[in-house]
């Protein structure tokens, strides 16, 4: 009986549709921002992410001396190009199309 009258009564009828397609309203309004946790370490743990920095911390102090290997090696392969008489690049790479026969 309830439900009929709710449902023939134009007022009520149309909230209840909304609340059923729609739902019901937000409870937050997005601003809401969880600030801090705290994460729970134990000595397992802070070892197991000690050991996981370790292979970055190689690949650092390595880094400066690569990119001095990379340039260097450039220089070469470009001083390759030249005394063979083909076309210098930036990469020092013969391109196909530059190649003699």
């Amino acid at each position: 009986m309830v439900w009929q009258k709710i449902l023939l009564n134009p007022k009520t009828a149309g909230n209840v549709i909304k609340k059923i397609f729609k739902g019901d309203k937000q409870k937050t309004t997005g601003t809401e921002v969880i600030t801090k946790i705290k994460p729970t370490f134990n000595k397992d743990s802070a070892h197991k992410i000690e050991l996981k920095k370790i292979p970055g911390r190689v690949a650092n102090s390595w880094r400066g001396m690569q990119e001095s290997a990379d340039k260097t090696l450039t220089g070469w392969k470009r001083t390759n190009q030249k005394l063979r008489g083909e076309k210098s690049t930036k990469s020092g790479i013969s391109k196909g199309k530059d190649l003699k026969d």
